[in-house]
């Protein structure tokens, strides 16, 4: 017992017990300084290899924002530690690049389960297992999009740990329903899952590869990776995140 309460995630740093139930997931440490924009009594953590860790509150509700890198192996080591820690819900709020025409930049994706075409969840668990949002986390991102008034999409995004990847190699996933990619979504959500936690994903768009104008294929302008259009839209996806957690998920 007293390993257990002295225990510390070696890559977060965190302690059991030093974070509550909710945590936000973003990938980049920077959006977790948006994140905590919105967050009274802000305390950072840690800051750690890719992983930035702060918490406050929200209409007095405890959150954590934890960043989880780039792509699957960073992020289910958060997952891990987070959950070691005491957190059992869970929200990704990133970006993903859309895979079907006439979805525009932008755009909020609320994905209701993933592809597992990325090898982090396989070493948990064979193929034939689901990666899907917990229905009660996804309910509760689509009732908090609507009582706010913005628009979203929902649908399978499709997971990949290939950034640079060719449009021949996944646009064909459109044909069977996937509209949109990210790098995270089906690790959080198979490892969630399987540990009896909840997990929901909320998406901005930030490129569409079937229109050919994802970053992956033309880069960035002006040494920025979001202009001020993606950054509004991911300001929102973290309002809609926060506040499905306080209106539906809070008990």
């Amino acid at each position: 017992m007293h390993i257990l309460n002295t225990w510390v995630a070696p890559h977060l740093l965190i302690s059991k017990g030093e974070v509550g139930d909710y945590a936000l997931l973003p990938g980049d440490p920077r959006r977790v300084d948006i994140i905590a924009g919105f967050l009274n009594n802000v305390k950072l953590l840690s800051l750690n290899r890719e992983y930035k860790v702060v918490k406050g509150t929200y209409k007095g509700v405890e959150i954590v924002a934890c960043s989880t890198g780039i792509g699957g192996p960073s992020t289910a080591i958060a997952v891990e530690e987070l959950a070691r820690a005491g957190v059992r819900y869970f929200i990704r709020v990133g970006t993903t690049g859309a895979l079907v025409k006439g979805i525009k930049r932008g755009e909020i994706i609320i994905p209701y389960a993933a592809i597992r075409m990325e090898g982090t969840s396989r070493r948990y668990i064979p193929s034939e297992y689901p990666a899907v949002a917990h229905p009660v986390v996804y309910n509760a991102l689509v009732s908090a999009a609507k009582s706010l008034g913005f628009n979203f999409r929902t649908g399978l995004v499709l997971t990949d740990d290939k950034f640079y990847s060719s449009p021949d190699e996944i646009l064909s996933w459109a044909e069977f329903g996937a509209i949109s990619l990210d790098m995270e979504s089906s690790i959080i959500f198979t490892i969630a899952s399987m540990k009896s936690l909840y997990a929901g994903s909320i998406l901005v768009v930030d490129g569409n590869r079937a229109e050919g104008t994802s970053k992956a294929y033309i880069g960035v302008k002006g040494r920025k990776e979001h202009d001020e259009e993606v950054l509004k839209a991911i300001r929102n996806e973290v309002k809609i995140a926060l506040e499905a957690i306080v209106k539906y998920l809070t008990h």
